[in-house]
């Protein structure tokens, strides 16, 4: 009975996050060389919680900050390979310290993490490839849409921050309301 409930859980999370908590920590825990504590003390969770989710003894990430903190961390897993070891560990750090940011009312301020989120939510929902094609066909349409697709889905996170910062000035600011 117990078994059936856990197996229940675990597709309800393949259902909610497309793979189960304990496949999403481990496809950040090999390629990031992070313990399971590590990953919890950076999501901002008790190694405990992530453990109960990991095994599904609980569903659902209850915090829409943490459940962030793990796209980015996710993101970051896919991209290491490319990376020094350096460059990973300063990310990793900046993920850490995102916690800070993001409880808080505040929106993150850093354009890495926001760059991060778009290039994340880019690629939740699409290949490479798939938006490769995408670019492609809002060419004609909507050229704007259609740049933002290569530079934050298929670009480089450092090109995708000079293109962020290049839009400084469009972005909406309570001071400008």
């Amino acid at each position: 009975m117990a078994e059936d409930r856990l197996a229940g859980n675990v597709e309800h999370q393949r259902a909610l996050y497309g793979a189960s908590v304990g496949e999403l920590v481990g496809s950040v825990t090999g390629p990031l060389g992070l313990s399971q504590a590590a990953v919890a003390r950076i999501l901002g969770l008790s190694p405990a919680m992530l453990s109960q989710l990991a095994t599904g003894h609980r569903v659902k990430i209850g915090n829409p900050r943490v459940l962030f903190r793990l796209q980015l961390m996710l993101a970051l897993a896919d991209e290491s390979p490319r990376l020094s070891r350096h460059t990973v560990a300063g990310r990793i750090a900046e993920i850490g310290r995102a916690r800070a940011d993001l409880t808080t009312a505040e929106r993150p301020t850093t354009p890495t993490l926001t760059v991060a989120a778009v290039a994340d939510l880019l690629h939740a929902v699409a290949s490479r490839r798939e938006l490769d094609r995408a670019a492609t066909a809002l060419d004609e349409v909507a050229p704007g849409v259609a740049e933002l697709v290569r530079v934050y889905g298929l670009g480089t996170p450092q090109q995708a921050e000079e293109h962020w910062r290049g839009l400084e000035h469009l972005r909406w600011s309570p001071d400008t309301e």
